[in-house]
């Protein structure tokens, strides 16, 4: 099962389960996309449903200030008025296709 951190990153796939009985922790044994293993606590899980996601942990870098990011091209949807990346084929909010 795949491992995406809160930003959407994958990190890895899920390899095996740990599991620590002196302080009864659980650990996923994730082999990353360079081909290295980390362990990650259970109580870093945000949600596991089709992917794993992570909660935002603190030794990721804050997102930097709107002034500095790039800018890119948006549309709005017709159906719903959701503002999208102009490269998008359907509306991620109601799912309607683009025209």
């Amino acid at each position: 099962m795949q491992v995406v951190n809160s930003k959407g990153a994958i990190i890895g796939i899920v390899k095996d389960l740990a599991i620590n009985p002196t302080n009864r922790e659980v650990f996923l044994l994730i082999e990353t996309k360079e081909g290295g293993n980390i362990e990650i606590s259970l109580t870093d899980v945000s949600s596991i449903e089709d992917v794993i996601l992570l909660a935002k942990s603190e030794s990721e870098p804050p997102t930097p200030p709107l002034s500095t990011q790039t800018t890119t091209a948006t549309i709005a949807c017709s159906t719903c008025g959701s503002s999208l990346p102009a490269h998008a084929k359907f509306c991620a909010k109601c799912g309607s296709h683009l025209k």
